[in-house]
């Protein structure tokens, strides 16, 4: 039914509150989190990591003098602070530093739902961990390569090895990600999410040692478990089946909290 001529008014039922469409949605936040000087700088950062240890190894044992060893020094835990960086920091300005700078009352306040909204953090996490996984096992095959050689295991099985060792990264950062996305939507400051960030990359995996029975309950820790049994001959799937499976645990969580919190601050 439309409305009188002349009268100027809209009818009612085409008042509709419109949002963006989701892919530009999506596009804007992973452009907003990984397009960033800092982002860059600490990306930067760890892809160097592996180029050095593959200078560092030219000399050493021969177990560890080829482009698997390169990787295994890498993702190592004392590495761990410059892989996990990226992600650390994307989580933390997800809901702190908007919070912070007063744009997040107003997304909030659009036609985006918990739900939407989750998704479009989330993505920026995910994206952070799989691009951070990638550059440094890909840094680390070039590197490793071109300075040490493939070494034992051939080309196939170097490559192979690598995948899972970018996939199961990636996981483990995502998971590690999440739980800082909850602790982001719980501030207001983003500096609580890195010093929390921080202290996962670096305090968990020495408390991991320290008291084994802790290390279930911890974001990241024994690593050093998971690289062995990608190394060995034939590769040990028990490690890193158990290790993501707890990461996709604390995804669910991390992502299961934040709603509820995004959810009770909107009442």
């Amino acid at each position: 039914m439309s409305a009188p001529a002349g009268t100027g008014r809209t009818p009612r039922a085409t008042i509709r509150r419109r949002s963006a469409p989701l892919p530009r949605l999506l596009r804007s936040e992973l452009e907003l989190a990984l397009i960033r000087p800092r982002t860059a700088v600490v990306l930067l950062t760890a892809a160097l990591v592996p180029v050095l240890a593959a200078f560092a190894l030219a000399g050493g044992p021969d177990q560890l003098t080829h482009t698997l060893g390169v990787l295994t020094v890498a993702l190592s835990e004392p590495a761990a602070l410059s892989l996990g960086m990226p992600v650390v920091l994307v989580a933390a300005d997800a809901f702190a530093a908007e919070r912070r700078c007063g744009t997040l009352d107003g997304l909030r306040l659009s036609p985006v739902g918990p739900g939407r909204l989750l998704l479009l953090k989330a993505s920026a996490v995910v994206a952070a961990s799989v691009l951070v996984a990638v550059v440094v096992v890909g840094m680390s095959l070039l590197a490793g390569s071109l300075v040490l050689g493939t070494g034992p295991y051939g080309t196939g099985s170097t490559l192979g090895r690598a995948v899972l060792l970018a996939g199961w990264s990636a996981v483990q950062l995502t998971g590690l990600g999440m739980l800082l996305l909850a602790l982001s939507a719980a501030v207001r400051s983003s500096a609580v999410v890195v010093v929390a960030g921080l202290a996962a990359l670096t305090l968990a995996p020495l408390a991991a040692i320290v008291w084994g029975p802790v290390a279930p309950a911890l974001p990241s820790g024994h690593w050093h478990e998971v690289l062995v049994a990608v190394t060995a001959v034939p590769v040990e799937t028990a490690a890193p089946w158990a290790t993501t499976v707890r990461a996709a645990g604390f995804a669910v969580a991390g992502a299961g909290i934040t709603v509820f919190l995004l959810t009770r601050r909107d009442g």
